[in-house]
């Protein structure tokens, strides 16, 4: 076995939120969504190609607040959900996205 050299992504602000995109059956996928209370949070959607150990991103913008949880859809690799916070108020968001381009 080849001993490839670690892949490290860093993100701008600080993340409580990951999770795999099982739906996506054709690449190495993951959800990471920030947590910030002065800035416009992200969604990053993280593409790791292990054959060539590299890591691809699309940041989505989650003006609506701090994200507390994400979820992928395990059927749909098109939708998510996030569970975020704003002015002490929890709320649900269901985002759905067209992955035509990815």
């Amino acid at each position: 076995m080849e001993d490839d050299a670690p892949v490290i992504y860093g993100l701008e602000f600080q993340a409580r939120a990951l999770t795999p995109q099982t739906a996506e059956t054709d690449a190495i996928r993951f959800l990471v969504g920030t947590q910030s209370l002065k800035y416009d949070n992200q969604v990053h959607i993280i593409d790791f190609d292990d054959e060539n150990n590299i890591i691809n991103k699309n940041v989505l913008l989650h003006q609506v607040g701090e994200i507390w949880n994400i979820s992928a859809s395990p059927a749909d690799k098109g939708v998510f959900a996030t569970c975020y916070n704003k002015s002490k108020c929890n709320f649900l968001a269901i985002i759905i996205i067209s992955m035509r381009n990815w």
